[in-house]
């Protein structure tokens, strides 16, 4: 941090670690500048960037009650803003190859038309067995598969936790498993 005036958050964490929102606020005006153009810098998109900010100081929001026992809580926004900026382009690039397999029978004409029609049968038959889970099974499993969220993400969405998540993802994939595997010679990744 530049400015003298960073330092004056070390005030300002009691206030938060009790649900001092106007503190929060004095904290975030402080040290958003220099975060937003920190993530500016490994980001192009400035809404992606802005969306990294807001979901770093929810945390710091929620995880209040240890707030003091940050040793430097500029050091530790930061690293937080680095890990987040990762995690974001794990994100995309997870989305950019599931894309890149679902377009795949329109763009690679260089693959035979029956594996393409092949593989759009299994597309059509694991979307059909998707919808046959129980509701809360498929809801997870598409937040998981189709919206990219973290089990964290689809926890805190849903209300439930993250084991929860982790076990309704794990009986979807065995579910459908089970329901696709006559089709492959070799084991199905989901």
């Amino acid at each position: 941090m530049k400015n003298t005036r960073s330092y004056q958050y070390q005030e300002l964490l009691p206030l938060i670690q009790q649900g001092d929102q106007r503190a929060f606020s004095v904290l975030y005006d402080l040290f958003a500048p220099d975060l937003t153009s920190f993530i500016s810098k490994k980001i192009s998109s400035r809404e992606a960037a802005e969306d990294i900010l807001h979901d770093l100081f929810i945390s710091v929001w929620k995880n209040r009650a240890f707030i003091t026992e940050i040793e430097s809580l500029p050091a530790y926004l930061f690293s937080s803003c680095r890990y987040l900026v990762l995690a974001h382009y794990r994100k995309e690039m997870r989305m950019q190859v599931t894309q890149g397999v679902e377009h795949l029978e329109f763009e690679d004409q260089s693959i035979p038309i029956e594996d393409r029609l092949y593989y759009r049968y299994v597309i059509d038959i694991v979307a059909k067995e998707v919808e046959n889970l129980p509701q809360k099974c498929q809801e997870v499993f598409k937040l998981s598969r189709e919206y990219y969220m973290s089990n964290k993400e689809i926890a805190q969405k849903l209300g439930i936790s993250a084991s929860t998540v982790e076990k309704h993802i794990n009986k979807a994939i065995r579910h459908l498993r089970t329901a696709t595997g006559h089709l492959f010679h070799f084991v199905l990744f989901f």
